[in-house]
């Protein structure tokens, strides 16, 4: 098969054998992509992998390849730099699917929010303001999992990498130049590793659990924590299982009870969860939990936006994304481990001490909250 353009040639990778062959031609760089579905699962189900080099895109079939150890190999081999955009959920698929972490990912995504005033800009908008190409994104929420895919999902899969390098060279070269890419790296060492969900900590990601007693609280994390086993177990998203809502709502009775579920739920969903809903509730003496942090105060929302607004004065004067340096949730979790701590967060004590560490410091150190 070959691509529109002729420089560039396209391989169906469909069996282990051909794969095999394929990293062997792999040298120091790669550009990466996925496609996935996850409409009605809980982990996204992969339909294709996207692997180009200079002259060759790979298209890796998921649904026909058996034996992954030497792509497992290439992802992990720190050698290669494995060129990838908005990278967080390709690199979730990638652990799920293969139980692998990549290493030495560089996301031109947010590499670009280190030289420019954009935290999130597609890869069509990137492609077009850096390369002056306009990329049709119609096969975005198309079948990945039928067979054979379609003309314009290949040339769509395709298009999806071999702008990558070009991108990567001129991206990686300014931050060089803006003295930049240690600050980069620095993030991306945390960024590109994922780490699955801790079912025992699930609780704590969701609004309103910190107006919950500690009795409460005990109930409602082992509550999520079974819903999470489950969701995982059935491979469902979690609100096939339970809403949120209504594990809120169960955790502050004093006993839940298989009649509380059935008054709550649909039939279906009551007969087939009501048993294990109660004995969850009942193991909380097992559990460890930890309060969950209370909504800022007044005066200390009103440092907050104080901080912000110096974020944003730094960011502008450095023609950089505003959400590398003051995001808000960064600035309330700083507020909060100065009260507690009477230092800045870590996500203060990187590359960004260098920038607004002694001014937060200064406004930290003078506010009475």
């Amino acid at each position: 098969m070959r691509y529109r353009d002729d420089a560039i040639s396209v391989e169906w990778i469909s069996d282990n054998e051909a794969l095999e062959e394929a990293c062997g031609r792999i040298g120091s760089v790669l550009a990466l992509d996925t496609e996935f579905m996850r409409t009605n699962t809980y982990y996204p189900v992969p339909g294709l992998y996207q692997i180009g080099l200079e002259d060759v895109v790979f298209l890796v079939d998921p649904l026909a390849i058996t034996e992954w150890e030497p792509l497992r190999e290439v992802f992990e081999d720190p050698s290669i730099v494995k060129i990838m955009h908005a990278c967080l959920e390709d690199l979730e698929l990638l652990y799920h699917h293969l139980g692998t972490r990549l290493q030495q990912v560089f996301d031109t995504q947010y590499a670009n929010a280190f030289v420019t005033d954009r935290f999130s800009l597609s890869y069509a908008g990137l492609v077009e303001e850096r390369l002056g190409v306009s990329l049709s994104k119609h096969e975005t929420r198309s079948d990945w999992l039928q067979r054979p895919l379609s003309e314009e999902q290949v040339e769509y899969a395709v298009e999806d990498v071999i702008y990558l390098p070009a991108i990567y060279e001129a991206l990686k070269a300014e931050l060089e130049e803006r003295d930049r890419l240690s600050w980069y790296y620095d993030d991306m060492a945390d960024r590109q590793r994922y780490d699955p969900i801790n079912p025992a900590e699930y609780y704590r990601n969701l609004k309103r659990g910190w107006q919950l007693s500690e009795e409460q609280l005990a109930m409602f994390q082992s509550l999520c924590q079974w819903r999470e086993h489950t969701a995982q177990s059935e491979n469902v998203p979690r609100n096939r299982v339970v809403w949120d809502e209504h594990l809120f709502n169960f955790a502050q009775l004093d006993e839940l009870s298989e009649a509380d579920v059935r008054a709550a739920l649909p039939g279906s969903v009551a007969r087939k969860y009501a048993e294990p809903l109660v004995a969850a509730s009942r193991t909380t003496a097992a559990m460890s939990v930890q309060p969950l942090p209370i909504p800022l105060t007044s005066a200390q929302g009103i440092v907050v936006k104080t901080l912000r607004t110096i974020g944003l004065e730094k960011a502008t004067s450095l023609e950089m994304a505003p959400e590398l340096i003051c995001r808000k949730r960064d600035l309330e979790e700083c507020v909060r481990v100065h009260a507690k701590m009477g230092q800045l967060s870590d996500t203060y004590s990187t590359w960004r001490i260098e920038i607004v560490g002694d001014d937060c410091l200064s406004i930290l150190d003078a506010s009475v909250v």
